[in-house]
């Protein structure tokens, strides 16, 4: 039952965002009405920088902003993305950008005249940054000081910033809906999540309602959006980037270290958005960076090894990999080898850090019984894609501890027991335990992975399926592994689009989990009668995979993600 307040806030928040996109609509004409304006939108930021900067004919701060104001109102009209749109605002911005250009000739900063959108937790002036949560909404970013660094970075570079995204509610979540902004949609598929909780921002991506894109990830928020909907995204690793400004779930929680990061249709636009925020942040001693505490690693060219050390897998053990997912490594690797790089099959130990991984990101994330991130919802009915999430931390712990027993001992699911057994409010003493095991886990895999294997660079799957029906994500919120793993070893991580779901290649079969060692709760829900998995329905959907290397190494990582983007050819 949806309460009344809730309804309330939500009728408000869409009508105001509706009477803004319409008056941009009435003022400036629809996308379908200005097949000119792809000259403007399918062409790269760093492109259109230059462009603007050189005068060319034709370009003007004014004409790109209208190119991708349309396109955003397209795309918002195609899958519902948009949240907060300061699109008037950005065009009266652009105006003025134009003129004083025109009377002065200079044009400083390396996103002069770029339009950039934000994913919905970054703070904005004047509008609001409210996690799709009611209690959050008409209460406005109303000093600038408050905006995010990220934003007043991108505003000191000469950029725009001209919408913000939808997320799930409170984030932790894949499904991009919440009760206030509703359901964000994929950008290939009506019927299908784009992904969360950067969800909102990579199917404006997608759709080219955007030059570029900035998300945030603490779980695979950012990577999981860019696999579902066929874009590059990067996570970096805390330390680098200026962090602060952002609305967060659960204030004050520091057990896995949320990360913000670029999103792009192609590797180029994270390197260009990366390069430029990272020696715009690290050149920078005013007040945007007020607060921030950055390690002194400014920017820097790297140049890779011509022949890459690779380590790989298709399978997480905990849910088996559909055979598209498979495909998409596997493809990978024949291309990397034949390339000449040195690619080796990698299995982590037995496999317990990909399975210990969500047991210490759930018990991490509970350790309140996820007091302080339901906070956020007040009134609001709580979303169906968070139920599994939140369901242990919401028994008493001996029904908790008998139903735990159930799974292991009497079902025979000892892995989703295990991680069960983690999603409940805990001690002091507990959080310690567990952050300790955080440590352990990740110290391990760090030494394992990089001193004694010496690769260069790991390639996984981002998760074991293509983009979800909406309400899939209800009971399968385990499926997140593939990503949470790098979030508790703290690893830098870019995910690109390598192909697409061929329902001729990448059925299974009525055997395909006879040889499985998973949990047999969860594969029977992705792949038996009626499951989440299907080849014929997924027939055409973007697959991508994750680009993995050290931590503070994002220009490797994205050379590394460039070099095997080029292999791949991948046509979006």
């Amino acid at each position: 039952m949806v309460s009344s307040t809730t309804l309330a806030v939500a009728k408000r928040k869409q009508d105001e965002r509706e009477r803004l996109i319409k008056q941009m609509e009435d003022e400036l004409g629809c996308a379908s009405e200005h097949p000119e304006d792809q000259e403007y939108t399918h062409t790269k930021p760093e492109q259109i920088v230059y462009n603007l900067k050189a005068k060319k004919q034709g370009w003007t701060v004014e004409r790109i902003m209208i190119a991708f104001i349309r396109s955003a109102c397209a795309a918002h009209r195609k899958t519902n993305c948009l949240t907060e749109v300061v699109f008037e605002d950005a065009l009266r911005r652009a105006r003025e950008m134009d003129k004083d250009f025109a009377a002065t000739g200079t044009a400083e900063g390396d996103f002069w005249g770029l339009p950039s959108s934000f994913k919905d937790t970054y703070n904005i002036l004047g509008v609001d940054s409210s996690l799709g949560c009611s209690p959050h909404c008409f209460d406005p970013t109303d000093k600038g000081d408050a905006e995010a660094t990220l934003v007043k970075l991108f505003r000191k570079a000469g950029g725009i910033p001209f919408c913000k995204t939808n997320v799930p509610q409170t984030l932790l979540a894949f499904e991009c809906r919440n009760p206030i902004f509703l359901t964000t949609t994929n950008p290939h598929s009506s019927d299908r999540t784009c992904g969360g909780s950067s969800g909102g921002e990579a199917a404006l991506i997608a759709l080219h309602g955007t030059p570029l894109g900035w998300g945030s990830d603490i779980g695979g928020s950012l990577r999981i959006p860019a696999h579902y909907s066929g874009v590059c995204g990067l996570k970096p690793v805390r330390g680098r980037w200026p962090v602060m400004g952002q609305r967060n779930s659960v204030k004050g929680f520091d057990g896995i270290k949320g990360m913000v990061g670029p999103m792009g249709r192609t590797v180029d636009d994270l390197i260009f958005a990366s390069k430029s925020m990272l020696s715009l942040a690290h050149s920078t001693a005013d007040i945007a960076l007020k607060g921030e505490v950055l390690l002194p690693l400014p920017w820097k060219e790297v140049d890779i090894p011509k022949k890459l050390k690779v380590g790989y897998w298709t399978q997480d053990n905990l849910i088996k990999t559909s055979p598209a997912c498979v495909r998409a490594v596997e493809e990978s690797v024949r291309k990397l080898r034949e390339a000449g790089h040195e690619v080796v099959e990698f299995h982590p130990p037995n496999s317990e850090y990909m399975i210990s991984s969500p047991a210490v990101f759930a018990g991490l994330t509970s350790s309140d019984g996820y007091k302080t991130l339901l906070g956020n919802i007040g009134s609001d009915p709580m979303e169906s894609s968070m139920r599994l999430v939140t369901l242990g931390s919401k028994l008493p712990s001996l029904l908790h501890s008998v139903l735990g027993w159930v799974v292991d001992n009497l079902l025979g699911d000892r892995l989703f027991a295990s991680i069960f057994a983690t999603s409940r409010p805990k001690s002091v003493q507990e959080f310690w335990e567990f952050t300790a095991r955080r440590e352990v886990y990740a110290n391990a895999f760090r030494k394992l992975v990089w001193e004694e294997h010496k690769f260069d660079m790991l390639l996984c799957p981002v998760q074991a399926v293509p983009a979800l029906e909406h309400g899939a994500t209800k009971f399968l919120s385990p499926l997140s592994v593939s990503t949470i793993l790098f979030n508790v070893v703290d690893s830098t991580v870019g995910v690109i689009p390598v192909t697409r779901v061929d329902e001729a290649l990448d059925s299974h079969s009525e055997g395909f989990l006879n040889d499985s060692e998973g949990s047999w709760i969860l594969e029977k829900r992705v792949y038996g009668k009626g499951g989440a998995y299907d080849a014929e329905k997924m027939h055409g959907l973007p697959v991508g995979v994750q680009i993995v290397g050290r931590e503070w190494q994002e220009e490797k990582v994205l050379e590394m993600m460039k070099t095997l983007e080029g292999l791949i050819g991948y046509q979006a």
